[in-house]
């Protein structure tokens, strides 16, 4: 008689994965956060990286706890690091 084997589950575990999906989602908002000195000013870099660092700590946080809500938080970052950019560049004038 033939055993079968037994599948794992397929798909992504976020309890496991999340936070480290967070982390490379972070990594990718620090390059946005970054270039943000091709066209704003220095305070608006400063205000940039001023939004960064409560993600980071979020981030931190759930690790633990809340595992799979860490790969929302570089999603909101580059979100409002696009918002930072329009208000930049419609209110405030910023220009390359």
């Amino acid at each position: 008689m033939r055993r079968r084997r037994r599948r794992r589950g397929s798909g992504l575990q976020l309890e496991r994965s999340g936070p480290w999906i967070g982390v490379a989602g972070l990594l990718v908002v620090l390059w946005c956060t970054v270039t943000t000195g091709l066209f704003a000013p220095w305070w608006g870099i400063v205000l940039a990286f001023v939004l960064l660092i409560p993600q980071v700590v979020l981030v931190a946080r759930w690790t633990r706890t809340h595992p799979t809500w860490c790969i929302w938080v570089p999603v909101v970052g580059v979100l409002a690091w696009i918002a930072l950019g329009w208000v930049g560049a419609t209110a405030w004038d910023w220009s390359a």
